[in-house]
C-alpha cells in the first residue's frame, strides 16, 4: 500500500479569498500587497499628474495663452488622480460590495 502525503494547508469549504483583482489574499502577505499596491498607484499617479501640468505649460508656452492651459492641466491631473485612487482601491479591497435587495 502506497502512503499519501496529506496537504500542507487544509482547504476552507468556501475556497481560497480572492481580493477584487482576482487574487488569493492568502498567498501573499499584507505587507507585499501594500508596497505592490503602493508602487502600482505611483506610477499611475505620477503619469496622470505630470503629463497634463507640463502639457499645459509648454503649450502655454507655444500659443502665448499663459496660465489658461496649464490651469486646465492642473484640473485635468486633479481628475485623474481621483480616477487612479478609485481604481486602485477598487482593485485592492478584499471587501465585496453588498448584494441588491440585502439589507446588513
Amino acid at each position: 500500500m502506497s502512503k499519501t502525503k496529506a496537504p500542507g494547508k487544509t482547504p476552507s469549504p468556501a475556497g481560497p479569498v480572492k481580493t477584487a483583482a482576482g487574487r488569493d489574499a492568502e498567498t501573499k502577505s499584507p505587507t507585499n500587497v501594500f508596497i505592490t499596491a503602493a508602487l502600482d498607484m505611483s506610477w499611475r499617479l505620477a503619469i496622470v499628474v505630470v503629463v497634463p501640468i507640463i502639457g499645459g505649460n509648454a503649450l502655454d508656452q507655444r500659443w502665448h495663452t499663459s496660465p489658461a492651459l496649464l490651469i486646465l492641466g492642473f484640473l485635468l491631473a486633479g481628475g485623474g488622480t481621483a480616477i487612479v485612487l478609485k481604481q486602485v482601491l477598487n482593485q485592492y479591497s478584499p471587501v465585496t460590495p453588498p448584494k441588491k435587495g440585502s439589507r446588513s
